[in-house]
């Protein structure tokens, strides 16, 4: 009650209040998770090169005339009817999801945002198929900004020769292994993960390792939780793996040092990170068309490409990597000049000319 009889007095004094320079609040979970990340380099990176005070917060301030950022779809509708929304001009990032299926969550998520649109002055995506689908849907042009995720080039960067030996010594890795990583969750919950999580495609990694066993010697490196339906596949299989759940995102650049190839076999994508990340890694990418791969990549000059669902197209991406160094070393080279343009100080740049300056009133949108 004490809170319901708060908010009113304390929007009132902030509305009256001296004035200020507006803020930036990053709305994000706070747990460590990628999305936590983003909102931390967003914020970092526009209070450097802006002198805009941001920050994240697992909530909404009670302030009035600031710009509340929600990192995320989930984020958005668990604070949607927080006062400080009608006080504050509101941004939601959206990465990725389909309309369409009552019997999932996510697509009724969408659904209330889609209701509900007249409550944010900004919807933001990561990709173009996420920009097609949103406008499809009735987002409006002039609400809608398609900007990349970004990746942290002072942290990912390519492994020496000796290098990536260390860390296959150091992982335990058989030195004549050609070695594929696979980073993300793909199986349902926090727990072991037996049941998987289709739009990862966890499947289609089993269906394409399935198809490589016997022609080369196959290793896969995997982290991140919920990994079972995936180690029990690879067991079935007989192909062997390492699996390390990392405590720190931080911690996650150096696994790139061990692989020969990274491999996204997604139905589904809002990114991920694990795109740019392997570029910046100077790791050859073999990704299904999904999130920002057809954007950021072009098939057969940085990264290779294959259509959704096809695990004989990834298994023979992976066979060419294996049969020719060269061709690794030549889409490498080709993804760390591709990968120059995300770097996070140049999204965060993007964030503020299109994003927050604009509707804060601090200069045109170009």
């Amino acid at each position: 009650m004490f809170r319901k009889l708060f908010h009113p007095v304390q929007f009132w004094l902030a509305k009256r209040w001296p004035r200020r320079a507006a803020r930036l609040f990053y709305i994000v979970p706070a747990k460590n998770w990628v999305l936590d990340w983003v909102g931390r380099y967003i914020t970092r990176n526009v209070q450097r090169q802006f002198g805009m005070a941001a920050r994240t917060r697992p909530q909404p301030p009670i302030t009035a005339g600031d710009l509340l950022h929600y990192g995320s779809l989930g984020d958005f509708l668990t604070h949607r009817q927080h006062p400080a929304n009608a006080h504050n001009a509101v941004v939601v990032t959206v990465f990725h999801g389909q309309r369409g299926d009552p019997e999932r969550p996510y697509s009724q998520h969408l659904e209330e945002l889609l209701a509900h649109q007249a409550e944010f002055q900004r919807l933001v995506t990561a990709s173009r198929i996420m920009e097609d689908r949103f406008l499809e849907w009735g987002i409006p042009p002039e609400k809608l900004v398609c900007i990349p995720l970004g990746v942290d080039l002072g942290r990912f960067r390519p492994a020496s020769p000796q290098e990536k030996a260390e860390k296959r010594r150091a992982l335990g890795i058989p030195e004549e292994t050609f070695v594929v990583g696979s980073f993300h969750k793909d199986g349902q919950g926090w727990g072991d993960g037996e049941e998987p999580k289709p739009i990862k495609g966890p499947d289609i990694l089993l269906e394409t390792a399935a198809q490589l066993k016997g022609h080369l010697p196959l290793f896969f490196y995997l982290t991140a939780p919920a990994r079972s339906y995936v180690k029990n596949g690879l067991d079935r299989l007989g192909i062997p793996y390492r699996h390390d759940i990392l405590e720190d995102y931080h911690a996650i650049p150096a696994c790139y040092h061990a692989l020969d190839a990274y491999l996204v076999p997604s139905r589904e994508e809002g990114g991920p990170e694990g795109v740019l990340e392997a570029l910046a890694s100077g790791v050859p990418l073999v990704s299904t068309r999904v999130g920002l791969a057809p954007d950021v990549v072009t098939d057969g000059q940085d990264g290779l490409l294959a259509e959704v669902e096809d695990a004989a197209a990834l298994a023979a991406h992976l066979a060419a990597l294996a049969a020719d160094p060269a061709l690794g070393g030549r889409l490498a080279a080709a993804g760390l000049h591709t990968i120059q343009a995300y770097d996070w100080p140049k999204i965060a740049a993007r964030y503020y000319h299109e994003v927050y300056a604009p509707l804060l009133g601090l200069e045109p949108a170009p």
